[in-house]
């Protein structure tokens, strides 16, 4: 199965067909985390596989790594609003850009 996948920037999302999940409705759903991580220089992709969401988080060129909350503090704020917008899923995966001990290039 080819997973759909989402890409996220301030003013553009590029989506491609998926039986499972809506990332149109991902999208909507994820809308004020999205535009919070695109204040802080960061954007967001998801991907769906079956019941599956992977997030990547990425850096911009004026990422401020401080901004960002620990992993399991993102995934509970993704799976609230998620769950808020009646999304079902059976698991969250997100990356970071960095993960503890590296350094934003």
């Amino acid at each position: 199965m080819v997973p759909r996948f989402y890409h996220s920037t301030v003013d553009q999302i590029n989506t491609v067909n998926t039986m499972s999940i809506d990332l149109d409705a991902v999208a909507r759903a994820i809308s004020a985390t999205r535009e919070g991580l695109a204040a802080s220089g960061f954007a967001i992709d998801c991907a769906a596989d079956d019941r599956r969401l992977s997030f990547a988080v990425r850096a911009l060129d004026n990422a401020c790594e401080e901004c960002l909350v620990p992993k399991p503090v993102f995934e509970s704020i993704l799976a609230r609003e998620l769950g808020d917008a009646g999304i079902a899923f059976e698991a969250l995966h997100i990356s970071y850009p960095v993960e503890a001990g590296d350094e934003l290039e």
